[in-house]
């Protein structure tokens, strides 16, 4: 996989903080009442449209994976850091994981019913994100639903420890305005959006979209 010096240096951080952060976020139950009303309404659109499979993109150490499987979902994950993979494929044997670029996913047209993107983008340049959904839009099956969770706010904020890790990366705060209108280039209908303030240990807005694919 040929990766951007941005890239390479979010799969170097990633491996290199994966043990720590998979202690320090074991599993879903940081999220809170808001962020799960937002999970359990995605899963139960895609139930309801009768498309059950759903990809974890940007699954990380799989800690929301298995919360999507326990919900039902046919669930698998990629993500760009081998040692996030690892960790998710040693947790949760019985699932699928495979590396993957979220522009480049391994993936059929149409293959899933949802995609689930929880805070996966907050790496992506702005100038990138329509590259990223556009790919999201190609492996969704007509109708299926998309849930991107975001941190709110404008411009890039880097990051020089994580995890008790030094590490040099970016991450972009995005407008629930500004996803929304990509969302619509992308040819994606937003159903709900999802606002709310930091938690104890977050440090600006949350926000989550749900949106549908245009049949």
């Amino acid at each position: 996989m040929n990766l951007s010096g941005e890239l390479a240096s979010v799969r170097s951080a990633y491996d290199t903080v994966a043990e720590s952060y998979s202690k320090v976020l074991p599993d879903a139950s940081f999220e809170t009442p808001l962020d799960r009303a937002m999970i359990n309404a995605f899963v139960e659109y895609v139930h309801a449209a009768e498309l059950s499979s759903v990809l974890d993109a940007g699954c990380g150490t799989g800690r929301m994976t298995g919360l999507l499987a326990a919900q039902g979902a046919l669930v698998s994950g990629v993500d760009l850091s081998p040692g996030m993979i690892e960790i998710a494929q040693r947790k949760h044997p019985d699932l699928t994981f495979d590396v993957a670029d979220l522009s480049d996913l391994p993936s059929e047209d149409g293959e899933f019913g949802g995609v689930f993107a929880w805070y996966s983008i907050i790496h992506t340049a702005p100038n990138d994100l329509s590259r990223v959904l556009a790919e999201f839009f190609r492996v969704l099956a007509p109708g299926g639903f998309l849930l991107l969770g975001f941190q709110v706010g404008e411009g890039p904020r880097h990051m020089a420890n994580a995890y008790g890790h030094k590490v040099s990366l970016d991450a972009y705060l995005f407008t629930p305005e500004y996803i929304t209108s990509l969302l619509g280039q992308a040819a994606f209908d937003v159903v709900a959006q999802m606002e709310r303030a930091p938690g104890e240990f977050e440090r600006t807005r949350q926000a989550a979209l749900l949106a549908r694919r245009a049949k």
